[in-house]
């Protein structure tokens, strides 16, 4: 029976040290999160700047919503796309340098409207091994030819491009990656793009906001079409696409996740024009936001530990799955909320502890961190 069958399945998850439940915040305050009604430093947030906290942009979002239509009321080619909306999204890519944009509910949605709106068996789609999952299990309904190549591994990209000579290459990377926290090699990138024409799309989700001239990213000179999200740096909820000249009529047409999904609303729209004036004025949280990141790496290598990260975003290697969750769920007895990403998330065996910083983090925050995670990874 089909009751019986999830049970076992749930029981498996535990045993291998897969099992997930969310963890339950009954309040934000600052870095630290009240879960079980104790305070814990939260290293788990993609809100970067601190944005999402902040009690002006709440009272700022709360106006947008008291001020403008809460619901897009239909679907965007029905009755629910408003000029005011369409506007909206046009200064939203001149910001962020691309020609056109369209504001979607999710960011899964958004990669997902990307790769069938515009991906088709004419298409040979190259893609790093590591891109985000939304992206990864929407590549086989493109029913374009798939060329994996290693994460990061732009040698090999230039190779596979070589020795396939197709005739519509697509590649697909992204500009942060979300669970490594590595960059693109933008320079490597722009110069493989010359060379051999492909269309690039860049999923720029951890990087908008947070990193670039006034947050606008890593890529603008190097992607084609690329993806954000609200929901992380912005302080807000949504996702939108940036793209070329003529690409928003033609996901209209044919991509699926546009066509059949309800539009954002205006309130969402103003929002995001609100936005556009709240970005420029945040390089010292964009300032602060590198210096403890670059702190918390520095602490951890200098502490032994094997790491990846260039960024906000850093990896520390576990291995063993259950090593890892536990190791997570020990440091909270020391007042530190971490993540241990695990299989499927990252491949077997592959298991790390996924570090979040963010502008609201101290110094202080960072060393309670460190020698955490060092006093546990010993005893676990």
């Amino acid at each position: 029976m089909l009751t019986e069958r999830l049970k076992r399945s749930i029981t498996l998850r535990k045993e291998s040290g897969l099992y997930r439940q969310p963890v339950t915040v009954q309040e934000h305050h600052g870095s630290h999160a009240i879960v079980n009604g104790k305070k814990l430093i939260n290293f788990a947030s993609n809100d970067y700047l601190g944005l999402a906290q902040n009690s002006a942009w709440q009272k700022t979002l709360s106006a947008c919503f008291a001020n403008h239509l809460p619901s897009g009321t239909s679907s965007r080619l029905v009755s629910g796309h408003t000029g005011f909306t369409e506007d909206v999204e046009q200064r939203f890519a001149e910001y962020f340098g691309y020609d056109e944009a369209l504001f979607l509910p999710s960011g899964y949605q958004a990669n997902l409207a990307v790769l069938w709106g515009i991906c088709s068996p004419a298409e040979t789609l190259f893609y790093d091994k590591r891109i985000h999952a939304s992206m990864a299990q929407g590549l086989a309904q493109t029913g374009s030819t798939l060329k994996g190549f290693a994460h990061s591994d732009l040698a090999q990209l230039g190779r596979k491009l070589q020795l396939t000579k197709a005739e519509s290459p697509v590649v697909l990377t992204e500009s942060l990656f979300s669970m490594d926290g590595d960059m693109l090699d933008t320079k490597t990138f722009e110069s493989l793009r010359h060379e051999h024409g492909f269309f690039s799309i860049v999923d720029e989700a951890h990087a908008f906001g947070a990193l670039g001239t006034n947050g606008t990213g890593l890529c603008n000179s190097c992607a084609d079409l690329a993806v954000g999200t609200f929901g992380k740096a912005l302080g807000m909820f949504g996702a939108f696409i940036l793209m070329p000249k003529g690409f928003k009529e033609f996901f209209q047409n044919f991509s699926s996740p546009v066509i059949y999904s309800t539009a954002m609303p205006e309130a969402h729209g103003a929002a995001a024009a609100a936005l556009l004036k709240q970005l420029p004025k945040m390089d010292a949280e964009r300032a602060h936001l590198a210096h403890v990141s670059s702190l918390l790496r520095t602490e951890l290598q200098h502490a032994g530990f094997s790491i990846q990260g260039d960024a906000h975003i850093v990896s520390i290697e576990i291995g063993d799955e259950m090593k890892a969750a536990t190791i997570a769920e020990k440091m909270r007895e020391d007042g530190v909320l971490a993540f241990a990403s695990r299989y499927p998330t990252v491949p077997m065996n592959k298991a790390v502890i996924r570090v979040s910083m963010t502008a609201l983090h101290s110094t202080e925050d960072v060393h309670t961190f460190v020698n955490s995670i060092r006093g546990w990874y010993d005893r676990t």
